[in-house]
C-alpha cells in the first residue's frame, strides 16, 4: 500500500514541469459519450449484479515541444465529469496533468513510434468514500503497415490512493488496437486487454444478528479491506481482493465532419477472482478536434 500511496505525489509534479516547457498550442478538443455497463458491481449472477447507465463529457488542452527531427515532448492537462443516471454516489469529476515523449523510429509514414508518459489524477465522487488520487506511467507503441492497417499497443502501471483502503490498490495492464481504415471515413477497431491487480467486487448485502453479512457465500472468501456502502438502491459490501481481468472488444468510427467522429464500442471484460465477474460495456460518443 505505501507503493500505491507514493505513486501519484511523485509523478504529479514531473507532467507540471513538462507543460512549462512547452511552446506550441494549446490544442484543446471535447468528447460526450453514453455509456451502459451491464455489471457495475463486479458481482456474480444473483449476488447482486447492477447495470448503470453514464453519461461523461471530457476536455483536454495539449501543448507540444519539438525536441529533434523525430522526437516530440506533449504537456496537458484533462478533465471529465461523469453523471450516472443510475445511481448517484457514481457521479464523478476528475483532472489532472499528461506528459508524453514521442520518438518515431525511422523515417517515413510507416516507420514504428514509441512513447513513454506519465498520467495523474484527482477524482472527486459523490460517494466521498471512492474519491481518490492516481497515476500511471504508460509506455505505448504504434506501428503502420500500410495505408488502412495500424497496430497500436500500450502498456499501463499505476496506482490510487482512496478516501477508504477498500477502494485503493495498484495495477498493471497491457492492450492493443488493430485499427483498420476502410476509406477516409470509416475506421474500424479491434481491441484486445489484460490486466492485474487490485478490483473491487460488491455483493448485495443482509442484516443479521452480528452486522451485515453478504448473501453470496463465495464472498467469505474475500480476506482484504471491506466496507457497507450505500452507494446503490440498497446495502452492499465491498471487497478488495487481487485479480487478473481479460478483455476484447470492437468499435467503430466514422468521420462526421473535419475535426469530429462518432465511437461505437463494445467491450467484454473477464476477471477471475474467487469468483468469476462478466462485464459488458456499450459506449457510444462524439469526439471533436478543434
Amino acid at each position: 500500500m505505501r507503493f500505491t500511496r507514493l505513486i501519484p505525489r511523485a509523478l504529479v509534479a514531473l507532467p507540471l514541469l513538462a507543460l512549462a516547457r512547452a511552446e506550441d498550442g494549446p490544442y484543446p478538443s471535447a468528447s460526450f459519450s453514453g455509456v451502459w455497463q451491464g455489471n457495475v458491481t463486479n458481482a456474480t449472477a444473483g449476488d447482486g449484479v447492477l447495470g448503470a447507465f453514464t453519461l461523461e463529457a471530457g476536455g483536454d488542452l495539449t501543448w507540444l515541444q519539438a525536441v529533434d527531427f523525430s522526437t516530440m515532448l506533449s504537456a496537458g492537462v484533462a478533465a471529465t465529469a461523469d453523471l450516472c443516471t443510475t445511481f448517484g454516489g457514481l457521479d464523478k469529476i476528475s483532472a489532472g496533468p499528461r506528459v508524453e515523449l514521442r520518438h518515431k523510429l525511422g523515417l517515413g509514414p510507416y516507420a514504428p513510434a514509441l512513447s513513454f508518459g506519465i498520467e495523474a489524477d484527482g477524482a472527486a465522487f459523490s460517494d466521498s468514500e471512492r474519491s481518490h488520487v492516481d497515476a500511471a506511467a504508460v509506455a505505448r507503441l504504434s506501428q503502420r503497415f500500410d495505408e488502412a492497417l495500424q497496430l497500436v499497443v500500450e502498456a499501463n502501471a499505476g496506482g490510487y490512493a482512496a478516501n477508504h483502503d477498500v477502494f485503493s490498490g495498484s495495477y498493471a495492464s497491457l492492450g492493443a488496437a488493430l485499427n483498420w481504415d476502410i476509406d477516409e471515413t470509416w475506421r474500424v477497431s479491434a481491441t484486445g486487454g489484460w490486466r492485474d491487480g487490485d478490483v473491487v467486487a460488491e455483493y448485495a448485502a443482509a442484516k443479521s444478528s452480528t452486522g451485515w453479512v453478504p448473501i453470496d457465500t463465495g464472498a467469505y472468501h474475500y480476506t482484504g479491506p471491506r466496507q457497507l456502502v450505500r452507494t446503490f438502491s440498497e446495502p452492499f459490501i465491498a471487497y478488495r481482493t487481487t485479480a487478473p481481468t481479460w478483455s476484447w472488444g470492437i468499435g467503430v468510427f466514422p468521420a462526421i465532419g473535419p475535426h469530429t467522429s462518432f465511437a461505437l464500442q463494445y467491450t467484454r471484460s473477464r476477471t477471475s477472482a474467487y469468483d468469476t465477474y462478466v462485464n459488458d460495456l456499450v459506449s457510444a460518443g462524439i469526439v471533436h478536434h478543434f
